[in-house]
């Protein structure tokens, strides 16, 4: 199996796992799609294509809505209206990119996304 073809796998397996958490559309009297954000950062194409491959195993899930969106173009109504949200960085000396990490702290702030406190 290629990396992509793994990517892609996790990406089916991801979406197969909300949907046992939210309940199977299916079992609704008006179903409703379960909406995936997958957002990352790529400076070489590597994460995107990536994240690319993880929208496509989500997509493969019926019952599932997917967005796939850089990191800087996501707004806060794509976090509001996301079931799920799914990040993408490179990695940087064990730690993930300045531009996630920025977009991760500006939940709160920038997008008005309750988080929770513990």
């Amino acid at each position: 199996m290629n990396r992509r073809e793994c990517v892609k796998r996790a990406g089916v397996l991801s979406a197969a796992v909300i949907l046992a958490l939210y309940g199977s559309p299916s079992d609704a009297a008006d179903p409703q799609p379960v909406a995936v954000l997958v957002t990352y950062h790529s400076a070489s194409g590597n994460t995107e294509k990536m994240a690319q491959a993880v929208a496509e195993g989500a997509k493969a899930v019926s019952g599932t809505s997917v967005v796939l969106k850089r990191v800087g173009e996501v707004i806060g109504d794509d976090l509001l209206s996301s079931d799920a949200v799914i990040v993408g960085s490179p990695v940087y000396v064990g730690n993930m990119s300045g531009e996630v990490k920025t977009f991760l702290d500006n939940w709160g702030l920038k997008f008005r996304v309750p988080v929770p406190r513990p």
